[in-house]
């Protein structure tokens, strides 16, 4: 018999534990059953998807028939690294029997089973190209060859293709160069990017599922009337020409959710697939968006016979963690929700299932094995624009999917266009159904046609699914933002002089929001010297504290203000977004006008100051152009100095002025956009030279100028605890399942540290006994007081005030 699979005995002997011909059937079923057949890939119908689908599952491990694969597999005989590797004989094989019918199909093919064990590189430098390394691994190829002669028979029985032998040979130079040449440079189509990255990610899946014993997923059926007994609806139904400007917030909530499901009314519901949600903060969105999904969920099922996967992505772990909860109540355990992020805990999700081990859990959170999945924008984005074996396994859960973006304006500027195709072509080639939902609206879509999808013959169309969503906005007169630019700051006792002490009065609570950490522990620390803390407690919030404080916080400001306290939080961006705290006023750095407006958001958020308009004042310490990207800076500052009073029922028509302006033509920020986009369309997913080349690889979510390095805070007992825990672990004293019960506490005791900061330079990295294992570093907790307090976290003495961004 010949195994895929085996494992070590006490007595150190192997034995096979699973055959090749079972991990194949396991791998094909696995990766037939994902297939969605309503993709549209030209040129490729659903059949003929499946068996190239078929075929890369059976060839994949075909060279594991050789004797070098098996002496290693089986044995302790030491055996050359080149003759046991497996996977480039299945990739020309599977080249071979394509190559007669369509060259190019053949050497995507080929690409995919050669790489399935690895990262995606650059198609272009295949080992075809290289006519040294082409001889070299032809001469190893044939070595594998001959120890298949006298087993012919059982091998092509057992993979089930009477031609197979006819296939094993090596590739012939010129076929493979013409076709990577029209792949890569005559002809580069970003269709065959997305099919590359389709049919990988069902291979490796599959072949990760199997290897682990996983069972695949088979999704439920989820009511639509969910929602509405979480919620129930505060209006009982549409009426035409209803005046909305008498309705009160909850019913305001209740008619965007009734508003936004019309649109599952229209005969041609199923003709679109880009959907923009638009409405201001605190109508509900996030209610609104999961009823929508759950109900297209059921009309998808009614017309395709299928369960759609609901995808919901955010910005930030807060969010995420919030919305968790919410979720959880709604949907209840009968749905299989799960929450893929940096704290995920695979066992305290996939409990239910008992029989499973550790590794299969942790398989069944990392490739999604749910109905309902959480996750955020790193995870979401950097599957879809990307080459990571890690990450790419999951990319076919995009197919036939619904995606919920939330929070889309903290996207960078810059990366707005290339997003914005992507998810074009993913709502195109893999039938997507994708939601981006804001309060700000940047033009995702516009910027995308304008840089990318205009040029390709294209144009990305949405649909907004509140379509009045003007009329909601102007049925809010909670706030208003009332420029102070003019008055230019030179420090932070100015600000707090001339400005703070002359608009804030001690029966107001307030939010001051810095554009950088070190000037917001500069404002708390004056702040705190002016208030009477019985009255106005002062708090501080920002990533300088670790994670796991943080909640604590505002939890602490929540109870404050249900107390009728006046508490001040000095906080930085991190609270733009989902952050649930509802002040009477506030101030803000000057910076985009989007940032301004999600500010905005958390003052009078629940309407309690009906009509007042709260006020958030705009102030500038003359920096704000060394933070951030000089057009949307430019545009805030050009907005605000005409606008200098703007009130809520006016930010929308604001917003979309300034976005307009924004996305002009010829905007350089976008030339990162359309290069990675082309490597998209050449395949050309690594680089060699990651500074100077740009490929697939070079996007990132988060792009740091300065590097931060992650420092663990041992802060109590608790963290302690933690830390020798996690060292048990990394030392093999403490095995991964044991550990995973502990892995969030670890993780919230981390934070992110600007490399330039003098006590990272001159102390942390200048002896080991701060290293706590490679690439992260430790505060041990009797040197605490030196780099960490408590109420403002990392200590930045002498940082310099442009380096210290908050992120």
């Amino acid at each position: 018999m010949f195994y895929s699979h085996s494992e070590t005995l006490p007595d150190g002997t192997r034995k096979g534990i699973k055959s090749i011909q079972k991990h194949n059937q396991g791998v094909s079923q696995n990766a037939l059953n994902s297939f969605e057949s309503n993709i549209s890939l030209p040129e490729l119908n659903a059949q003929q998807l499946k068996l190239l689908i078929s075929d890369i599952c059976r060839y994949h491990d075909l060279g594991k028939y050789s004797k070098y694969f098996q002496t290693y597999l089986l044995t302790d005989e030491r055996v050359d690294n080149y003759l046991k590797a497996h996977a480039r004989f299945g990739a020309y094989t599977i080249f071979q029997k394509y190559k007669d019918q369509n060259s190019i199909l053949a050497l995507l093919l080929y690409y995919v089973v050669v790489n399935h064990h690895l990262n995606l590189d650059n198609l272009a430098k295949n080992e075809f190209s290289q006519k040294s390394e082409a001889k070299n691994n032809e001469g190893y190829f044939n070595k594998q060859k001959v120890t298949f002669n006298e087993f012919w028979d059982i091998i092509k029985t057992e993979i089930g293709d009477e031609k197979l032998e006819q296939y094993v040979t090596t590739p012939e130079g010129k076929t493979t160069y013409r076709a990577t040449k029209e792949l890569t440079d005559t002809k580069p189509n970003i269709q065959n990017y997305f099919l590359i990255n389709y049919l990988f990610s069902l291979l490796i899946e599959a072949d990760k599922l199997d290897a682990s014993d996983t069972a695949l997923y088979s999704k439920k059926l989820i009511g639509k009337h969910l929602v509405d007994k979480y919620r129930p609806l505060s209006i009982e139904k549409l009426i035409e020409k209803q005046d909305i400007s008498l309705f009160s917030q909850n019913e305001l909530r209740s008619y965007g959710r009734l508003r936004v499901n019309q649109f599952l009314e229209r005969a041609d519901w199923q003709e679109h697939k880009l959907f923009t949600l638009t409405a201001p903060t605190g109508l509900g969105k996030t209610l609104m968006a999961l009823d929508f999904a759950i109900r297209l969920r059921e009309k998808i099922r009614e017309t395709e016979q299928r369960e759609a996967q609901i995808i919901y992505a955010l910005p930030f772990i807060n969010i995420i963690e919030q919305s968790l909860k919410v979720y959880s109540e709604v949907l209840g355990e009968n749905v299989n929700l799960l929450a893929h992020y940096q704290y995920a805990d695979a066992l305290e999700q996939t409990s239910k299932d008992e029989s499973s081990n550790y590794n299969q859990k942790m398989m069944m959170l990392d490739t999604w094995q749910c109905d309902v999945v959480i996750t955020t924008f790193v995870q979401f984005l950097q599957t879809l624009i990307g080459n990571r074996n890690k990450l790419l396994k999951k990319f076919n859960h995009f197919a036939g999917s619904i995606i919920i973006l939330d929070e889309v304006q903290t996207i960078r500027l810059g990366q707005l266009p290339l997003i914005g195709a992507a998810l074009f072509y993913l709502s195109k080639f893999l039938n997507a159904r994708i939601v981006l939902m804001t309060a700000t609206k940047p033009k995702i879509y516009e910027l995308a046609n304008q840089e990318i999808l205009n040029n390709e013959g294209e144009e990305a169309k949405s649909i907004e699914l509140l379509p009045d969503y003007e009329n909601v906005f102007r049925c809010f007169k909670r706030t208003k933002i009332v420029s102070l630019i003019d008055e230019k700051l030179e420090n932070e006792q100015q600000f707090i002089d001339t400005i703070f002490l002359e608009k804030w009065s001690e029966e107001k609570s307030c939010i001051i929001v810095c554009n950088t950490v070190k000037r917001s522990l500069d404002v708390f620390k004056l702040i705190a010297q002016e208030c009477n803390e019985d009255i106005n407690p002062v708090y501080y919030l920002s990533t300088n504290i670790i994670p796991a404080r943080r909640q604590s916080i505002i939890d602490a400001i929540k109870a404050d203000l249900e107390a009728n306290l006046k508490p001040i939080l000095v906080s930085t961006q991190c609270v733009e977004a989902g952050v649930d705290l509802d002040f009477d006023m506030g101030f803000r750095d000057l910076g985009p006008m989007d940032s301004i407006i999600q500010v905005a958001g958390r003052i009078n958020r629940n309407n309690n100051l009906a009509k007042q308009y709260s006020p958030l004042y705009i102030i500038d310490f003359g920096d704000c152009e060394k933070i951030y990207d000089k057009v949307t800076q430019h545009q805030a500052r050009l907005l605000l100095n005409n606008n200098p009073q703007i009130l809520e029922d006016n930010y929308l028509e604001v917003i979309e002025s300034y976005f307009s302006n924004v996305a002009g033509n010829g905007n350089t920020s976008f030339f990162k956009s359309r290069e990675i986009y082309k490597a998209m369309k050449a395949l050309k997913y690594d680089s060699e030279d990651p500074k100077n080349d740009i490929a697939v690889s070079s996007f990132q979510v988060i792009e740091e100028k300065f590097p931060p390095i992650s420092v663990f805070i041992e802060i109590d007992e608790k963290a302690t605890e933690y830390k020798d825990k996690f060292v048990k672990m990394i030392h093999k004293e403490l095995s991964q399942e044991d550990f995973s019960c502990y892995k969030k506490g670890f993780h919230q005791h981390i934070i992110s540290v600007p490399s330039h900061l003098p006590k990272v330079k001159e102390d942390l990295k200048q002896s080991n006994r701060y290293l706590l294992c490679e690439g992260i570093y430790i505060i041990p907790i009797d040197e605490l007081e030196a780099f960490y307090d408590l109420t403002t976290g990392f200590i930045r003495t002498n940082e310099d005030k442009t380096h210290s961004r908050f992120f």
